[in-house]
C-alpha cells in the first residue's frame, strides 16, 4: 500500500510568491496561447458550425466532425517533430509560427466550398501548421519557471480553455445568427492574431529561466528535479508511460466526442441552439474551475488520486445524460460533471509527465502523452457522429464513454510514487 500513499507537500508563502511574481509573464503569454490555440478553437465551435454547415451543404454530422482526424493525424506526425523542437530551440518561435497560422488558417476556412475536400483541405493545413499552439509547447516554459506551484501554475495555464468554452460558443453563435458561418470563422480566426500572438511576441521569454532565479531558495532536491529526468528510450520501454497513454486515451474518447456533440445532442432534444451554446458556455466555466481546483491539489496531494475523483465525476455525469437528462436542470448538473474532468485532464498529464519522467525530455515525452489525448479527442467526434447517424440516437455511445471514464479513473491507481530524480542523480 506503500505506493499509493497521498503524498503531501509543504509550500512556503514566500517561495509561493516568489515564482509567481517571477513567472506571470510566462503564465499570461502561456494562458492565451493555449486558450485560443488548436484544441479549444475547435472543440468548442465544431457543434456550432456543424449545424451551420449541415444546413447550407447537407452534409452529414460524421462528416463534418469527421474533420477532427486531421486534427489527431498532425499530432501524431507533426507533434514529436514540434516536442524535439520545443527541447531544442524553445517555444516562443514554435508558439509564435503556430499562433500566426492558426488564424490565418482559421480565416481561410470562410473559402469552404459546396465540395467537401475543399473544407477538408483547409482544415488539414490548418491542423498540420498550428500543432505549436497546443499545451505542450507551453507546459514545458511554466514547469521550468515553477516547481513548488507547478500544478497551480500549469493549471492558471491551461484555466483559459474553460474561458474559451465559455465565450466562443455563444459568440460563434451570434456571428452565425448575424453575418453568417463564412464571416464567424473570419470572426473566430482573428481572436489568436488579436490576442495571442502579441502576448506570445512580447512576454514568453527567449530561453529558460535565469538559474539564479530558477533555483534561488529551492534546495537541492528541487534543483534536481527541474534538470532531471529519463530519457526518451527509458521512458518509452517503461510501464507508466504506456500505461498513462491508454487512461488519456480512453479519457479523451469519451471527452471530446460529448463535447464536440453536445450541442447537436440538445438539439435533437428539442433544446434551441441558443439553449445548447449555454450549456457549452457552463462547460467552460466549469473547466476554469476544474484547472484551478485540480491544480491547487496536485501541488498537495498524489496526483493520481486526484485524477480518480476528477474521472469518476464524468462517469456519472454521462450516465445522467443517457438516462434522465431531459430538462435544462439535469443537462446542465451532467454538464457540471463532465466538464470537471475536463477541467482536469491537460494539466493532469502535464503533471504527471513533470512528475513521472522529469524536465530534461519533458516537451518531447508530454507531446507523445498528448498524442494518445488527440488520438481519442480527435476521433470520438465522428464516432459519436457516425453512431448518432446510424441509429438516431446518442445513448449508446454514452454509455461507452462511461465505462471509459471508470477504466481512466482505476488505472490512474496503479502508477505508483513518484521517482526522485535527485536522489537519483546522487
Amino acid at each position: 500500500m506503500a505506493d499509493y500513499a497521498v503524498i503531501t507537500r509543504e509550500v512556503s508563502p514566500e517561495r509561493e510568491r516568489g515564482e509567481f511574481a517571477r513567472g506571470w509573464p510566462v503564465l499570461v503569454a502561456s494562458s492565451l496561447g493555449i486558450g485560443l490555440g488548436m484544441s479549444p478553437l475547435f472543440m468548442f465551435t465544431s457543434g456550432v458550425f456543424a449545424v451551420a454547415l449541415e444546413r447550407e451543404f447537407g452534409w452529414s454530422r460524421a462528416e463534418i466532425l469527421g474533420a477532427a482526424a486531421f486534427d489527431t493525424l498532425a499530432i501524431l506526425m507533426v507533434g514529436p517533430l514540434v516536442g524535439r523542437l520545443n527541447d531544442r530551440i524553445g517555444a516562443r518561435p514554435v508558439a509564435l509560427f503556430s499562433c500566426a497560422a492558426i488564424g490565418l488558417m482559421t480565416i481561410a476556412l470562410a473559402l469552404t466550398s459546396s465540395h467537401i475536400w475543399v473544407y477538408y483541405l483547409l482544415y488539414a493545413t490548418r491542423s498540420a501548421l498550428s500543432v505549436g499552439t497546443l499545451p505542450p509547447t507551453f507546459a514545458k516554459v511554466v514547469g521550468a519557471w515553477f516547481d513548488k506551484k507547478r500544478g497551480m501554475a500549469l493549471g492558471i495555464a491551461l484555466c483559459t480553455t474553460g474561458i474559451s468554452g465559455a465565450l466562443l460558443p455563444p459568440y460563434v453563435q451570434s456571428l452565425v445568427d448575424a453575418v453568417g458561418w463564412r464571416m464567424a470563422y473570419v470572426g473566430l480566426g482573428l481572436l489568436p492574431l488579436i490576442f495571442a500572438l502579441p502576448a506570445i511576441a512580447m512576454l514568453l521569454p527567449r530561453g529558460g529561466p535565469p538559474r539564479h532565479a530558477a533555483m534561488a531558495g529551492r534546495g537541492r532536491e528541487a534543483a534536481g528535479r527541474e534538470i532531471g529526468g529519463l530519457e526518451v528510450r527509458e521512458a518509452l520501454f517503461s510501464y507508466r508511460f504506456w500505461a498513462m497513454g491508454l487512461l488519456t486515451l480512453a479519457a479523451a474518447v469519451g471527452l471530446g466526442g460529448v463535447l464536440s456533440n453536445l450541442v447537436p445532442m440538445l438539439v435533437d432534444r428539442g433544446f434551441s441552439l441558443g439553449e445548447a451554446a449555454a450549456q457549452m458556455s457552463l462547460y467552460g466555466v466549469v473547466i476554469v474551475f476544474g484547472r484551478l481546483v485540480s491544480g491547487w491539489l496536485l501541488d498537495r496531494f498524489w496526483a493520481p488520486g486526484v485524477g480518480f475523483v476528477f474521472l469518476v465525476s464524468p462517469c456519472v455525469g454521462a450516465l445522467l445524460l443517457a438516462t434522465v437528462a431531459d430538462t435544462g436542470i439535469l443537462v446542465a448538473v451532467a454538464v457540471v460533471m463532465i466538464a470537471l474532468a475536463s477541467g482536469a485532464e491537460f494539466d493532469l498529464v502535464a503533471f504527471l509527465t513533470s512528475r513521472y519522467f522529469g524536465q530534461r525530455n519533458f516537451s518531447t515525452l508530454y507531446a507523445a502523452q498528448y498524442a494518445f489525448f488527440g488520438l481519442g479527442a480527435g476521433l470520438s467526434p465522428a464516432l459519436f457522429g457516425a453512431v448518432h447517424d446510424l441509429t438516431d440516437t446518442y445513448t449508446n455511445v454514452l454509455y461507452m464513454a462511461a465505462g471509459l471514464f471508470l477504466f481512466s479513473a482505476v488505472g490512474l491507481l496503479t502508477l505508483g510514487r513518484y521517482p526522485d530524480f535527485a536522489k537519483a542523480r546522487d
